[in-house]
């Protein structure tokens, strides 16, 4: 009886481990899209179903297209990352630090953030939160 419980938990985990590199993978696209200030990278992170505080992934992306050109390269960093999943649905508590240049002066931002992502086919997409 012990044994089929244990491999059910050791794949259920193995399948845990699996989406939490997925949407690792997800934020290190974000990341580099900042870093390389690549909007079309950006906003294919970005779901069509994307909705937060009123704003449509259609306005999200111009969003992102006007604050990257205006800040060009960002260095983002995570500093601690929880991540959530719950079915097709994902939760990601960060801590970040970042630092940009704006009017020719340089910025450091810190704070912390959470970013929502549905599983949409096979990949997983930022569908809140950003």
């Amino acid at each position: 009886m012990r044994a089929p419980l244990v491999a059910l938990l050791l794949l259920a985990l193995a399948g845990c481990a699996r989406e939490d590199r997925s949407i690792e993978e997800v934020l290190r696209q974000r990341e580099r899209a900042l870093a390389t200030a690549d909007v079309a990278r950006y906003a294919s992170l970005i779901s069509p179903a994307y909705r937060d505080k009123g704003i449509d992934a259609r306005t999200k992306r111009a969003e992102i297209a006007k604050t990257l050109a205006a800040f060009g390269p960002v260095s983002y960093r995570s500093l601690s990352r929880a991540i959530a999943v719950n079915g097709d649905n994902a939760t990601v508590n960060s801590r970040y630090a970042m630092k940009v240049t704006t009017a020719g002066k340089p910025l450091e931002l810190s704070g912390e953030e959470t970013i929502l992502l549905h599983r949409e086919a096979k990949d997983w997409k930022i569908v809140g939160g950003i």
